[in-house]
């Protein structure tokens, strides 16, 4: 008998087995289930948890595992080993189905081994039999016969069979005609009777007919009767059919024979199936219960984060159940939990308990993964009432030998849990047994967890080394168990309040606070009035959170404003530029004009140079426009740097300048354009603009400051002299930006507009070259130009 056969029992481990049995594709991996024990090697209960963790994965990535068909063929591989017996069949079609199914998981996980280490290592086992599978298929058909194929001798007989019963049907029906002209017959059939065929015959005529009667109708106006004359054929056939039993019999033992060879590997494959059908279930459970492989260790505390009792989360929605968190064995080793009935205690007791067994059954657990178990070699559940009528044992009593038992056998690596320790007897007495009781758990280095409602139990417990009092809260205002468990403050029972919200007399309510006695009152108050306070300033560290959290929101929101308001100042600069750039290109072409008007005229020198000189200032006040532009640009980005359509970059790498195009995307790539390439960089291989690291001077002069041209045109849905005209005046501002290759989109259609814009590129100066577009660039529909120096 197990140490942990009674807890797992107390606690309801046969429920989380049967659930997990639910979810196993074959009897084994069910059987499987039903038979799972704590285990208490670290090695292999780790194992095990990888196992569920890896088959989780592949359930979760691909959603489907190749477990089916996995048949329990045990009682046929051990017959297989009794001289002279044969196995069936159906029995050879389920070694099949198993073999096949084994072969499939093997190469499943061999495909995946790299991330997929335990569950291949426990393939290992599996050895693959593609020729038992052959043989046994190539002699028995999917309805479990021996096909006639299976020999040639079976072949033979079975044909003989066939040809024997065509004579005798052949005899039959001639018999049956003569016989039914003479009134003989009691039906024109041939039927059977013991494997032989027969004439159904009138009774009173039986004796005027030669043959062997077989049979008779149950009315008995009818016999049936074997011919004399076919006597000799049916005889051929009995012994045909003989000689065809031999013939299967001897198939099978062959193949019979096949599977003994091999037993002991067809054995490693069934250990091998089983197990995977396990994990397989475990995972499923796992999956459905958004269980996890806590962190294990070979002693010390356990700590419980956010665990959920796992049948309640088969009854109840995961929202609806107040998480647990608890942890013991690191200052103190014993623990006891006080609360008000119906609070939770016994539920927090019972789910430390159900989850430490489930862990060292390598089953993931409904915790944080940051949760962590020791393994425990014993464990002592004492819950609910131990009354045994048959041994006459009141409940206190029972508790009292059950608690001999467990002071007697704890150590530093079991898990005590008591429910209502020292309960069922006098307060005052039972207080005393059970604060020794716990003294002398304490001492033993096991970890214990009791409950009570006892105040001089708290008042010990806070006053001893290595105990610590724990509380399931109560809600001061609704007098309504919360459920949620307090480490490090005892907990009030509340019968006095709950009394009173139920509606007891007041006057019956104020003789029991009388009856308390001055010490329990006080006590009772002082714990009322610390959970008081203990749950005022957990709201109001509530309500500094949200505050904290609505500040957070604010700080970002400005946050985004100033970018916002940062990227407007940006835009308005540019547009300042642009006008003046506007305004220059004009002030340009009318000293132009003023010029050639003057030089028409004969004027004088110094008046041309006085214009340009004009110029010249004008162009200076605008570069150190977009010089400032540009430095504070530099300047935010230093701050913090962010890019926006427009701005200018640097590669750090080669120091090459570019537009940017695009924002970045969530994996931080964006688009820039250098002069008259488009490319997708990460925002890390940039850096904002610096004159002293890039290779290409940002030009200022009147007819390029900040002037965007794009590298493609779009002509489609354009007839043809409106196409010829913006394409026309795309080359030219493709000249002027100082593009070397530009793309013109003309779609495919009936090629008309394509072989007109041809025509028009190759009479073009401006065009050095032209092409149609590779597959990946936009095939037939577009055409590539090279434009010249």
């Amino acid at each position: 008998m197990s140490q942990f056969d009674n807890a797992a029992e107390r606690l309801d481990l046969p429920k989380i087995l049967h659930r997990i049995q639910f979810y196993a594709s074959s009897d084994l991996g069910r059987e499987a289930a039903e038979d799972i024990e704590p285990i208490t090697d670290l090695e292999t209960i780790s194992r095990e948890h990888n196992r569920v963790s890896e088959m989780k994965s592949i359930l979760e990535g691909e959603s489907t595992f190749p477990i089916d068909d996995i048949k329990d063929i045990r009682g046929a591989i051990q017959r297989s080993t009794i001289e002279n017996n044969l196995l069936t069949p159906k029995e050879l079609l389920d070694i099949v189905s198993t073999l096949h199914a084994s072969r499939n998981i093997k190469l499943f996980i061999e495909k995946r081994k790299e991330y997929l280490q335990e569950l291949s290592a426990l393939t290992t086992s599996i050895s693959i039999h593609k020729e038992i599978e052959f043989n046994i298929l190539q002699a028995i058909a999917e309805n479990a016969e021996v096909r006639d194929s299976a020999s040639k001798e079976l072949r033979s007989i079975r044909q003989s069979i066939v040809d024997k019963q065509i004579s005798i049907r052949k005899a039959l029906e001639r018999i049956l005609k003569a016989t039914s002209e003479q009134g003989m017959v009691q039906e024109e059939i041939v039927t059977t009777r013991d494997g032989r065929m027969v004439i159904p015959i009138k009774a009173e005529l039986k004796n005027r007919f030669p043959g062997f009667i077989h049979s008779a109708s149950s009315s008995g106006q009818t016999v049936f009767v074997e011919p004399s004359e076919t006597l000799t054929l049916n005889n051929e056939i009995t012994e045909l059919y003989y000689q065809e039993k031999r013939e299967v019999e001897k198939i099978l033992k062959a193949l019979t024979n096949q599977v003994h060879a091999h037993v002991e590997s067809i054995r490693s494959i069934i250990e091998a199936v089983t197990m995977m059908d396990l994990c397989f279930a475990k995972a499923r459970y796992s999956i459905e219960t958004k269980s996890n492989k806590p962190l294990l260790k070979e002693s010390g505390s356990l700590v419980i984060r956010n665990g959920y009792h796992p049948i309640l989360l088969l009854r109840h929605q995961r929202e609806t159940i107040v998480p647990l968190n608890l942890e013991i064995g690191n200052s103190f080793t014993t623990l006891l939990i006080t609360g008000p009935n119906a609070g939770g205690k016994s539920v927090a007791l019972k789910s430390v308990g159900i989850l430490s067994l489930m862990v060292q059954c390598g089953i993931h657990v409904p915790v944080s993964p940051d949760s962590e178990f020791p393994v425990l070699k014993k464990m002592f559940v004492l819950i609910g009432d131990n009354q045994s009528i048959e041994n006459d044992l009141s409940t206190y009593s029972s508790q009292i030998i059950h608690l001999k038992k467990i002071t007697e056998q704890t150590d530093a690596h079991s898990l005590v849990m008591i429910d209502e320790i020292g309960s069922n007897t006098d307060p005052t007495e039972g207080g005393a047994i059970a604060a020794a009781v716990l003294e002398s758990i304490t001492s033993s280095g096991a970890l214990l967890i009791a409950t009570s409602h006892q105040a001089a139990l708290k008042a010990f417990v806070h006053n001893s080394e290595r105990m610590q009092n724990g509380a399931m809260e109560f809600d001061q205002t609704t007098l309504l168990p919360t459920y949620r468990f307090k480490q490090g403050v005892p907990g009030s029972s509340y019968a006095v309040e709950i009394a009173q919200r139920l509606g007891l007399s007041q006057i019956i309510i104020d003789r029991a606070r009388g009856m308390l006695g001055d010490q329990k009152a006080k006590l009772e108050e002082l714990i009322f009035e610390l959970e008081s306070r203990s749950q005022s300033l957990e709201q109001k560290i509530a309500a500094v959170d949200a505050e904290a959290k609505k500040n957070k929101e604010l700080a970002s929101n400005y946050e985004i404003k100033l970018k916002a308001l940062n990227f407007e100042i940006r835009e308005v600069k540019k547009k300042a530029i642009e006008e003046a750039k506007s305004i220059i290109e004009h002030a340009a072409s009318t000293v132009e004009k003023t010029v050639k008007e003057i030089r028409t005229h004969h004027a004088n020198r110094e008046v041309i140079k006085d214009a340009r000189e004009r110029l010249s200032d004008l162009e200076k006040k605008i570069e150190l426009l977009e010089s400032e532009m540009t430095d504070t640009m530099v300047e935010e980005s230093k701050k913090s740097f962010q890019v926006y359509v427009g701005d200018l970059v640097v590669l750090k790498s080669g120091g090459q300048s570019g537009t940017v195009l695009t924002l970045p995307d969530k994996n931080g790539n964006l688009q820039v354009a250098f002069n008259s390439i488009k490319a997708k960089v990460n925002i890390s291989n940039v850096e904002s603009i610096s004159k002293k690291n890039t290779k290409e001077t940002i030009s200022t002069s009147s007819y390029s400051i900040d002037k965007q041209f794009t590298t493609e045109v779009d002509v489609r849905g354009l007839y043809g002299d409106e196409a010829i005209s913006t394409v026309d005046k795309f080359l030219d501002d493709a000249v002027v930006a100082g593009l070397q290759r530009v793309e013109i989109i003309h779609g495919k259609g009936t090629g008309a507009l394509k072989k007109r814009i041809g025509i028009f590129l190759e009479n073009d100066t401006r065009v050095k070259s032209m092409r149609m577009g590779e597959w990946n660039e936009g095939g037939a529909g577009i055409t590539i130009v090279e434009l010249g120096d």
